[in-house]
């Protein structure tokens, strides 16, 4: 057992360096991940504990038994878009609706305080976000500019981290012309991923993959196929993950709109923000 939160706990799983989340009822499906019939974890799981795997189920410390024969599989949610349908996308509409839901202590990227921690942090974060703005620009050393970034922050998943994963959900959809760049993206965080955490350098791994949460999916299906009315609410249910990591991962897609927009063949300000 790894890490206990209220409502979610990681099992580490040593032999393949990679964890396996159980999720509370109220949590959304996600990669790697199983939900049980739990409200909450923190009472039930300590970290430290036992874990071993049988092909039924999974024992915790001496006195927990998880049934997971006949648990249902999630299935993320494909799209392939043609070339013609993803320039039609309303990027710039979208990036302005996600930017609108986004406030100041939500995110590093944006914070205004007097803490001078989080003023340099968000300095740092700003600069290398825009190093790599204008590396998808010209094509050039995007590697060296998403490996800058891989670990900046603070947290279990860095902010960067988050950005880059909402970065990629957009950038990486099955016909994007900037989905070329993730071999890119791969290097770097094959590169650069012991700079930060075991499960932010997993996470990464699967966004990259096109492999994200369920509340993700939401947005982008509502995002693809472009339909009506436009729901907040998912954008409301990705801020509410974590303690700032959803929103993070919407200014990415934010960025990532504005970029999509560009790659289209209209010019969008990268400072627009």
């Amino acid at each position: 057992m790894e890490q206990v939160f209220s409502r979610a706990v990681n099992l580490l799983i040593p032999e393949q360096q990679r964890l396996l989340t159980l999720l509370s009822e109220g949590c959304d499906n996600a990669p790697n991940s199983c939900r049980l019939a739990l409200t909450h974890c923190e009472e039930l799981f300590y970290p430290g504990e036992w874990v071993s795997f049988t092909r039924s189920g999974i024992a915790v410390g001496n006195d927990k038994w998880i049934e997971t024969s006949g648990c249902l599989p999630w299935r993320i949610p494909r799209w392939t878009p043609d070339a013609v349908s993803l320039a039609a996308i309303r990027w710039l509409c979208w990036e302005e609706l996600i930017r609108q839901q986004l406030r100041s202590d939500d995110s590093l990227f944006l914070y205004q305080g007097d803490n001078p921690f989080y003023q340099e942090i968000t300095r740092q974060l700003l600069n290398r976000r825009q190093t790599l703005l204008a590396a998808l620009h010209t094509g050039e050393n995007i590697s060296t500019a998403v490996s800058h970034l891989i670990g900046l922050g603070i947290g279990l998943t860095p902010s960067s981290d988050d950005y880059l994963v909402g970065l990629s959900t957009i950038l990486f959809i099955p016909g994007h012309p900037l989905g070329k760049y993730r071999e890119d993206f791969l290097v770097a965080l094959q590169r650069a991923g012991n700079n930060t955490t075991l499960l932010s350098k997993i996470t990464l791994e699967e966004a990259f993959h096109q492999r994200y949460r369920e509340s993700v999916g939401r947005l982008l299906n509502h995002i693809i196929t472009e339909q009506q009315p436009v729901s907040t609410q998912y954008i409301t249910d990705i801020k509410n993950i974590g303690s700032s990591s959803g929103c993070d991962m919407l200014y990415g897609m934010a960025d990532a709109c504005a970029l999509s927009h560009r790659s289209g063949g209209n010019y969008v300000d990268q400072d627009s923000c």
